[in-house]
């Protein structure tokens, strides 16, 4: 059975998302694992006259996100699940493209499947892209969907 990977945020592009994702699954008698990945918030901490420190949150908040996010990508799993398709959930905290390359490698996943949000040039300048980070370093197939268009 093959395995797709496919990394959701919540965004308004996931439910695009789990649509090709879940056409292609039943096209090739795959399995979906949903994987969501919270990346830490860092607080500012004030070190002295001069120096500044970043600190992640603590764990308890971590723990806390990451069970609510699990909750979350049950609810995106349970109609794809009643559509007959093998779902698994993943949810992690960390940096989404260390772990999306680390859950695919992990999980021998054949493809990943991942949205564009269709961003500009400026935006990918300051905040860079996840779908860019993944396709530089991954040795796997990538599916990227394009950002539905509004009509």
């Amino acid at each position: 059975m093959k395995t797709l990977l496919v990394p959701v945020d919540f965004s308004d592009a996931t439910s695009h998302l789990l649509q090709h994702a879940s056409e292609l699954a039943r096209e090739i008698s795959g399995r979906i694992v949903l994987l969501h990945v919270s990346e830490p918030v860092a607080t500012y901490v004030p070190v002295g006259a001069s120096m500044d420190v970043l600190s992640a949150t603590p764990p308890p908040f971590e723990t806390e996100n990451t069970k609510a996010q699990q909750e979350s990508l049950e609810k995106l799993a349970s109609p794809l699940r009643a559509e007959g398709l093998d779902v698994e959930t993943v949810a992690i905290l960390g940096l989404a493209v260390d772990d999306i390359l680390d859950q695919a490698e992990k999980l021998k996943a054949d493809y990943i499947v991942l949205a564009s949000h269709g961003h500009g040039a400026l935006y990918h300048l300051f905040s860079g892209s996840v779908v860019t980070g993944v396709l530089k370093r991954t040795k796997v197939p990538v599916l990227v969907i394009p950002a539905q268009k509004k009509a």
